[in-house]
């Protein structure tokens, strides 16, 4: 019918808009784009018609036209609440969330009881992470629509975001009881069951979402706790509220984190053989970045390990090795091997190693991003090899018959790991080596690098493998690395000049509530001096300002900094005055690359491997006295340091002959001890003879314990 029309009157506004509108319907986007447009060059202040065009852009993914058609509608008419609504949809859609949200607000002030506006508005203030206002905005929308399951339900998801999960149970129920077939909302009623403790309701709750839809929760686990898939998992509300825990942890929100621990412990060490199966491969690492007895990370890692085992077991595959003569040949597993700090890592293993003793192979698990690191690891191996869509049994084969002598897993239980290809023993000799900051627990790896420092004596019961102790450092750094040239200032990273400024660049999940209230006494003390953070989500920042302002220091004196080029990145530890480290989790690649830069680290040394990472590297640069063993230590040189630069510029200059002169730095001679330990591993294993605790001696000597 308006094709017909529009034979006849061409010129009609009105008929081209209908016309597209039929289309938009028939799901024929394109033509009802151009109808659109046509109907857009015919009446340009047709603000309808701008918006309706501007949504079949968004559909088909031409979100910056969008935005430039509904820029036009919002100057045409400032307060039209349908434009403004939309312009919040596609900004979100960009991802320039700040944007959406002062259009959603600009909706919202034309036209108070808008509520689709309230709605959206609701959920980015929950991806920015401010929860307290999601949850006054998503109550103003349940006096709005308070039959409305959306709202109900939005309200319980920003309730679960604070903790507050007794409240978010209410809403649950509500959202539910408006709207009984909603799985997710039976989701978040076990979540917050889970929270309180009440796992029988919260897995009946689970139950119910699952039949609703099924694969829900496996979806939902999977989600915020990958693992190897080639596992099956047993899924239960405990390990639920361990996964949301750590994941609490890592947006620094430490309101349930002594539950947290406390569980923690209670499932490992009080698990019985039939409960093991409870202990699921992302505990391995979690488990880490808490203050637990070194016997919960052990057992966790020696469960998951017997539990691959016992799967390969169940194969009857058995791998066979033949003796070659010739040069020894080295198969390096790992998922990283592309834009990821480990690759960088790596990477002086394939540049360096003696190509007359040794041949080269990267085994990749992990995906093709193109990056350039990728590309450099590649031209440097003598073969690259893609295995990230092989099975992990076909893997196992494939290295098994590329007669590998050493197989070197970088990845251990990492993201995107698969331990599944070592469990088989495709190599006669397998060894860990730079991913995972602990034991593997798994009895298919032989060796593990380490150094003495990093390892005392009495932690080494907490290792399953057999040790090899560098002669300096365990931990590989690349000094090929170019000094970046680029030049940065503070006021671009909205640091103020002439104030001393502290800087933790570790990761959220390793900043803990103790070492964040020292760090906040340092700020109290030091009226103008600041705090150089990153945070990864919206929420961080969030969650820190608010425990900034618990603690009596202004929130805007902690600063944050953005995502940077490599370049940048490195540049920007000019920038800074002290790198302050986090105890039980210390800094590694962070603390090389400030070190590198020429910025001192004040780091604290525990019992754990990850809390000895930082005392490691500063040891192989003969700047042990950064380490301290207490906080009030930890504090007080800080303060001297902040006091007194005359201090500070002395340890500058130590730091830097000490990265010329030091070990910590010399990577070629790295990979000297690193290569005689290879070959004494080999020697052991073509002499019959068991792994055995390894030293790698300061003149390239090797000695079996």
């Amino acid at each position: 019918m308006a094709e017909r029309a529009l034979a006849v009157y061409p010129d009609q506004a009105q008929l081209w808009f209908v016309f597209g509108a039929t289309l938009h319907a028939l799901g024929e986007r394109p033509g009802a784009i151009d109808a659109f447009r046509k109907t857009t060059e015919l009446a340009p202040a047709f603000v309808p018609a701008l918006n309706a065009l501007a949504t079949v852009l968004t559909e088909e993914g031409q979100t910056a036209q969008a935005i430039q058609i509904l820029d036009r509608a919002v100057a045409l008419v400032p307060s039209d609440v349908p434009t403004l609504f939309n312009r919040g949809i596609v900004l979100e859609r960009l991802a320039r969330l700040q944007e959406s949200l002062a259009a959603y607000d600009a909706a919202i002030a034309a036209d108070a009881s808008f509520a689709p506006a309230w709605l959206n508005r609701g959920a980015v203030l929950m991806v920015l992470g401010h929860y307290e206002s999601a949850v006054a905005n998503n109550r103003r929308l349940i006096v709005l629509q308070p039959d409305s399951a959306d709202a109900h339900f939005n309200l319980a998801e920003a309730l679960l975001g604070l903790g507050r999960s007794r409240e978010a149970l209410a809403a649950c129920d509500r959202a539910i009881q408006l709207d009984p077939r909603r799985a997710q909302s039976y989701v978040d009623r076990g979540l917050a069951l889970s929270d309180l403790g009440d796992f029988g309701d919260a897995q009946r709750a689970f139950a119910t979402a699952d039949e609703i839809s099924p694969g829900t929760i496996r979806r939902y686990v999977n989600t915020i706790a990958p693992a190897d898939s080639s596992l099956d998992r047993t899924f239960d509300p405990l390990l639920v509220f361990l996964y949301r825990g750590y994941h609490r942890l890592v947006n620094c929100d430490w309101s349930l984190r002594d539950l947290y621990i406390e569980r923690t412990r209670d499932l490992v060490m009080n698990a019985d053989a039939g409960a093991t199966a409870r202990i699921d491969l992302p505990l391995a690492y979690h488990c880490l970045t808490v203050p637990l007895p070194p016997e919960v990370p052990h057992r966790i890692a020696c469960v998951i390990g017997d539990r691959y085992a016992a799967a390969v077991t169940e194969t009857g595959q058995r791998s066979t090795y033949r003796r070659r003569g010739d040069r020894i040949r080295v198969g390096y597993l790992s998922a990283d091997f592309c834009e990821h700090l480990n690759a960088y890592l790596s990477y002086p293993l394939f540049r360096l190693h003696a190509r007359e003793r040794f041949e080269v192979v990267a085994y990749s698990i992990g995906p093709d991003d193109g990056a350039d690191i990728r590309a450099r690891i590649r031209n440097a191996a003598d073969r690259f090899v893609d295995l990230s869509n092989t099975s992990d049994l076909e893997a196992a084969r494939l290295i098994n018959r590329d007669d590998i002598d050493v197989l070197v897993d970088f990845g251990g239980y990492t993201e995107h790991c698969r331990p599944g290809i070592a469990a088989f023993r495709p190599a006669p000799v397998q060894i860990a080596h730079i991913g995972f900051p602990g034991t593997m627990g798994a009895p298919w790896i032989d060796y593990r690098i380490t150094d003495r420092v990093a390892t005392p004596p009495e932690q080494e019961k907490f290792w399953r493998e057999k040790l090899v102790f560098m002669p300096g450092s365990f931990f590989l750094y690349d000094n090929a690395q170019a000094t970046p040239a680029e030049p940065v200032t503070r006021a671009e990273y909205g640091l103020p000049d002439n104030v001393f400024v502290f800087c933790s660049h570790n990761n959220s999940y390793k900043i803990d509530p103790e070492i964040f209230s020292v760090w906040m006494s340092l700020l109290r003390e030091l009226p103008e001096a600041v705090l150089w953070l990153v945070a990864r989500s919206p929420a961080i920042e969030t969650n820190l300002r608010a425990e900034a302002r618990a603690r009596g220091v202004e929130p805007d004196r902690l600063i944050f900094a953005p995502h940077d080029s490599r370049s940048r990145y490195f540049s920007r530890y000019g920038l800074a005055d002290l790198l302050l480290d986090t105890p039980q989790f210390t800094a590694a690649t962070t603390a090389c690359d400030a070190l590198w830069m020429g910025l001192p680290l004040l780091s604290l040394r525990r019992e754990h491997f990850t809390s000895r990472q930082a005392a490691s590297i500063l040891s192989a640069l003969g700047m042990a006295d950064l380490v301290v063993e207490n906080l009030a230590d930890y504090r007080g040189i800080a303060l001297r340091f902040a006091t007194r630069p005359e201090e500070l510029q002395a340890v500058r200059r130590r730091l830097a002959r000490a990265r010329n002169d030091a070990p910590m730095f010399r990577t070629e001679d790295y990979v000297r001890s690193y290569e005689s330990a290879l070959e004494a591993m080999v020697t052991r294993w073509r002499e019959g003879k068991p792994p055995a605790n390894l030293h790698v001696l300061a003149d390239g000597g090797v000695r079996f314990d």
